[in-house]
């Protein structure tokens, strides 16, 4: 699953530039053929579903059943696969008439017996219960397949899963509990991982130890990997804004007592957009928009339980203020970025 894994990223860079000509020549030629491998590797099961056999949740294993307490890696359907499967198919639906026949027939999101989300097509006992990977939770992040408004039963077992992981782990796991806790709107859980990251790695165990900031700033885990660096910056952006092509939630999982006041300027959006927040006691006082290829279409921004919907347009830039309304427009060319 790793190559379909790769080419969600090109779905993703689509959304944030909505550039048609690297989705026509790139993007959309590559995700066509994996879709299309993808309906040619599953398999009808016996629940008439479209499964993955033989299938692995990433370096986890679980007690097989009747064994004596034998572990086992290899299963058929695990949650990560169908979730990259789905975003997969998600993307190229529009024009793919047999990925949109194929997209239903996948095997929905499970939960287990003790609320989690299940990690296999069966509800498996872990062998360790607080493995560092977070392979069933793909869905969620860094997928979009799993939302907060359309599944909140799934949502709550997500968050059961989190806490079931525990807080420890590699550097790069940390950063993708910080992601899936903003994801969750959950801004105290998504802090402490923070805090767990920026721990500095006492000397003499850079070997051993997991979690935690070297003195060099890269993150603890042996050997080494960048991942946990670059997904901390992924994770904070995610804390402060989550977008979908039509939608803007600002300030989503911002941990107001910690970061009373802040801003943040030029993170990207999906919808070509760019957003610029700014926050004063724990609280929205205004939010500048601009964008360079997007079509005239309505945007939603969401804060605090406010929604509200303005008419944008690229060359523009626009300002809210914290309680959603457009204060001021001004032509895109007349700013010094």
């Amino acid at each position: 699953m790793g190559g379909a894994w790769l080419c969600t990223h090109l779905w993703e860079h689509y959304q944030y530039l909505l550039d048609k000509d690297f989705l026509k020549n790139t993007a959309y030629p590559l995700l066509e053929g994996c879709a299309l491998f993808l309906t040619d590797w599953l398999i009808e099961g016996p629940r008439g579903l479209l499964e993955t056999n033989p299938s692995t949740s990433p370096e986890h294993v679980f007690i097989a059943p009747g064994t004596g307490g034998q572990q086992a890696s290899v299963s058929y359907s695990t949650t990560m696969d169908i979730a990259i499967i789905r975003e997969i198919f998600s993307a190229v639906i529009s024009s793919a008439e047999n990925i949109k026949e194929a997209l239903p027939r996948l095997p929905q999101n499970t939960i287990a017996e003790d609320q989690t989300l299940m990690e296999w097509a069966q509800d498996f006992k872990d062998t360790e219960v607080t493995h560092r990977h977070l392979s069933h939770l793909f869905g969620l992040y860094p997928g979009h397949t799993i939302t907060m408004q359309r599944n909140p039963e799934i949502r709550e077992a997500i968050s059961n899963s989190l806490h079931k992981r525990g807080e420890d782990g590699p550097g790069w796991s940390s950063t993708w509990k910080m992601a899936l806790w903003a994801r969750l709107l959950n801004s105290q859980n998504a802090y402490r991982m923070i805090l767990k990251l920026i721990t500095l790695v006492p000397p003499g165990e850079k070997v051993g130890f997991e979690g935690g900031l070297y003195t060099n700033l890269w993150t603890a885990h042996p050997p080494f990997q960048i991942d946990g660096n670059f997904g901390f910056s992924a994770a904070i952006a995610e804390m402060l804004l989550q977008s979908t092509p039509t939608d803007l939630h600002l300030l989503p999982a911002l941990p107001r007592d910690k970061w009373p006041e802040g801003c943040v300027k030029g993170l990207r959006a999906r919808g070509d957009t760019t957003v610029s927040i700014f926050w004063e006691k724990g609280e929205l006082q205004e939010a500048v928009l601009w964008f360079n290829n997007r079509n005239s279409s309505v945007l939603r921004l969401h804060y605090g339980g406010q929604v509200a919907e303005a008419t944008v347009e690229a060359g523009n830039v626009y300002r809210f203020n914290g309680v959603l309304q457009c204060v001021e427009t001004w032509p895109l060319d007349k700013c010094a970025f």
